[in-house]
């Protein structure tokens, strides 16, 4: 019997266990038109806790057998013929903290002697002046201090002008223009952490299978300080490696991209993933937001394997530092999964592909589907408290006693707590059992507590992330489409009465539905606990775990710790040393940047030189550049607004009018705002 029979075996036979067992209980006395509909409510819902059981399940027993990893993986010779692109794709990001993260990767590369096999691209999508501006200055640093290590591989830099299509159409627009270089590409986030070892090991296994068309490596999360963050990474240390092991067990050659921290067959990519835009408009039709799942369906359809290569646990991301972050980029997901349900009946895909696509609908839908089946389950029961019981039923002369069904409702919901909550155990026992894993995170003790913290912390907070998922369903389903906004990676502590503020209304939901289950029934509101506690306290929940005092408190105390804490790789060391060492407060901004360009020659012949390999024309006309310009060389760099400085910045014409003419005004100090000019380097070297 094959990995797949088993696993779609237990699936199915657990939920149609479930779905059996609760029609029963609902059977007792008839069913209703209310009890056939929490029947349908629940069976998508078993489903889902089903194939998450046997997913973490199916992990564990891999993991099990595999033992242990070893402590420093070695590092494989580079064989490919050319070099591997290392893609860094960038929107409106912090940019201090991007550019860092690709230095601490080249810094790596170079210690492993390997610089010569990678070529760094970053790939901005910024909009905005500020942004674009400091990613050209710190590509520039990079580029003036290329000698500083030797064997350090090459950054390039292009921004486009139009950003369509998002982050899909910038990964397009690269292979387009640069693919036919580069036999391979490693696709990052701006947040994305890679040891020079698990960039090596992907080229290897790319190399090893010629039908390799994807290695997705399974990100861990690092460096988050609030409380939430690190309840999210601790969570991922512990539990992640089960849910890696177990989709990759199930999923094969049939595997899944998330979009970053994976190794993909630039000819494969180029061939079979131009994405097609969704009959209809915006939310569920138009552009595909998530484009990382069709992308893994479109390979395997043309004959490419996708594969997960879970036992590659040194690739790194950062977590969204608050709950109103996570919320932020769920909602965007949302939309991005729900589209992807009009996708699952299309022709010539695998039908793992199509269950990669239900699975990730289903990630949001079963919030809504919860939020459902506890309105109905609530209905009913109003309705039981207010029908009278009938002992002697269609004038029979003995009486019909009620069937008491708790005991089987009880045995019910133990058995699906169970199916949440053991696969938890199965984490700390693989994290108990491997000595130096545990040693990294607190040791037995901690890792015990730390597990009770997080799945008191996360009971808490599943409410609260139901009714934010459920919102972002109905909502999308009621036509509302989410913008592109930047990720915020930042954390920074808010007042107990902003989150007061903003999480009130779940805690008026929470209170009503308290309120109305122990009017209906005083054992409902008890069954119902767990839920109205974490939206009555939902103020509170989200405060705590938006916390960087609370987060950075318990690490002192060696809790939630994860292993890039306690034994941090080379790179996340240098990573840590240079956002130390950099000085935000004299990090220069929009305007300094603005003026510095057009006074500077070497800036400015960099800029012009960059703008044509966005390969776009500007948004902006001619004309309003030329009125930009205008404005700039009278009035100064911070009289412009984002698009006049857009417009200006994006037109070559006008800024080659500009040098001499503000030079000038700026040595007989009659050009406002103008700030001194940087010290020049000695030398410099353009990188791209």
């Amino acid at each position: 019997m094959g990995r797949r029979t088993v696993f779609v075996v237990g699936v199915l036979g657990t939920a149609a266990a479930l779905v059996a067992s609760y029609t029963r209980i609902l059977f007792v006395d008839g069913l209703s038109l209310l009890d056939i509909a929490l029947i349908a409510v629940f069976v998508p819902l078993a489903l889902w806790l089903a194939q998450s059981f046997w997913t973490l399940g199916a992990g564990f027993l891999v993991l099990l057998l595999r033992g242990p990893a070893p402590a420093e993986p070695p590092v494989p010779a580079v064989t490919a013929k050319g070099p591997t692109a290392v893609v860094v794709p960038v929107y409106n990001e912090e940019v201090g903290r991007v550019f860092a993260g690709i230095q601490a990767m080249r810094h790596d590369l170079a210690r492993h002697g390997l610089g010569e096999h990678f070529h760094v691209h970053v790939l901005s999508d910024s909009t905005k002046p500020g942004p674009w501006l400091s990613e050209v200055n710190a590509w520039r640093d990079l580029a003036d201090g290329a000698d500083e290590v030797r064997g350090m591989p090459p950054v390039y830099y292009r921004r486009r002008l139009q950003n369509r299509e998002r982050k899909a159409g910038n990964i397009a627009d690269f292979v387009r223009r640069h693919g036919q270089l580069y036999e391979y590409m490693v696709v990052l986030d701006a947040d994305s952490i890679m040891t020079a070892s698990s960039l090596a090991r992907l080229v290897a296994r790319m190399e090893a299978d010629p039908q390799a068309g994807l290695v997705q490596a399974p990100p861990r999360l690092a460096r988050g300080e609030t409380f939430f963050a690190r309840v999210l990474q601790f969570a991922g240390a512990v539990y992640g490696p089960l849910s890696a092991a177990g989709i990759a067990f199930w999923a094969a050659g049939e595997g899944n991209y998330w979009g970053h921290n994976a190794i993909i067959r630039t000819r494969a990519f180029s061939d079979c993933c131009g994405l097609p835009h969704l009959p209809g408009a915006a939310p569920l039709g138009g552009e595909i937001l998530s484009h990382d799942f069709v992308e893994a369906a479109l390979l395997r359809r043309g004959g490419w394997k996708v594969l997960i290569a879970d036992d590659i646990d040194d690739t790194l991301e950062e977590p969204p530092p608050t709950v109103g972050d996570f919320a932020t980029r769920d909602r965007r997901w949302c939309q991005g999964n729900l589209q992807h349900a009009r996708l699952i009946p299309a022709r010539g895909l695998h039908w793992v592909s199509r269950l990669h696509f239900s699975v990730g609908v289903m990630s949001y839908v079963s919030s809504a589907l919860w939020l459902v089946f506890l309105v109905l389950s609530a209905l009913q029961a109003w309705q039981l408290a207010r029908t009278p019981v009938s002992y002697f039923a269609d004038g029979r002369p003995f009486p019909q006693w009620p069937l008491d069904v708790q005991g089987a409702a009880l045995a019910l919901l133990a058995v699906a707590m169970g199916l949440l909550l053991v696969p938890k155990l199965f984490g700390l026992l693989l994290t108990l059992r491997d000595g130096r894993l545990r040693r990294s995170l607190g040791g037995g003790g901690r890792v015990t507590l730390g597990v009770l913290i997080e799945t008191v912390y996360t009971a808490l907070l599943a409410p609260i992330m139901m009714l934010l998922h459920a919102l972002a369903v109905f909502s999308t389903m009621l036509g509302k489409a989410v913008g592109w906004s930047a990720q915020n990676r930042t954390a920074s502590e808010g007042a107990f009465e902003a989150h007061l503020e903003r999480w009130l209304p779940f805690t008026a939901i929470g209170t009503a539905a308290t309120a109305g289950a122990w009017v209906t029934s005083p054992t409902l509101a008890l069954w119902l606990s767990p839920v109205e506690a974490g939206l009555i306290l939902a103020p509170l929940v989200v405060w705590l775990g938006d916390s960087r005092r609370l987060g950075l408190a318990l690490r002192r105390a060696r809790l939630l710790l994860t292993r890039e804490e306690t034994q941090p790789s080379p790179v996340l060391q240098t990573l840590d040393r240079l956002m130390l060492e950099e000085d935000q407060s004299t990090r220069p901004g929009r305007t300094e940047l603005l003026a510095w360009t057009v006074l500077d020659a070497d800036r400015l012949r960099d800029h012009l030189d960059l703008l044509p390999l966005a390969g776009q024309e500007s948004r902006a006309s001619a004309e309003d550049a030329a009125a930009a310009a205008r404005k700039l060389r009278y009035l100064g760099p911070a009289s412009l607004s984002d698009a006049e400085a857009l417009a200006v910045l994006e037109h070559a014409e006008a800024l080659q009018g500009l040098h001499a003419a503000c030079w000038t005004r700026s040595l007989a100090g009659d050009w406002p705002d103008a700030p001194p000019l940087p010290p020049r380097p000695d030398t410099h070297k353009l990188a791209g």
